[in-house]
């Protein structure tokens, strides 16, 4: 079992996100623009993603909300991004990429 931080994208960066057209790796991600959520266990990001659906679809109160386009899920080994096909690797931006409009902006990533 993965130990998984649920990391939501901010409603603003969210709506901008889903907005644009999906694009390519490197997801570079801005940690302004998320808020931590609950730390869940699971076999892997799917499993993780599946559950959570299904609670919330049958109405039993869960641990979190589901994990939409452009939330992430933060392990050991590194970042997620849900994205409209499945979850890519992604890292957080840092102070080199936020000079100017960086990698982010490039990417469409959060």
């Amino acid at each position: 079992m993965t130990s998984f931080r649920i990391l939501y994208l901010t409603a603003d960066a969210g709506e901008r996100f889903r907005d644009r057209s999906p694009r390519k790796p490197p997801f570079v991600l801005r940690k302004s623009h998320y808020e931590s959520g609950p730390e869940l266990t699971a076999e892997g990001p799917y499993e993780l993603w599946r559950r959570l659906r299904e609670q919330s679809e049958s109405g039993e109160p869960g641990p979190a909300r589901p994990i939409e386009v452009g939330d992430a899920l933060e392990t050991a080994d590194g970042l997620l991004l849900c994205n409209f096909w499945g979850f890519d690797p992604a890292h957080w931006m840092d102070a080199e990429e936020s000079e100017g409009r960086g990698a982010a902006a490039e990417n469409g990533a959060p």
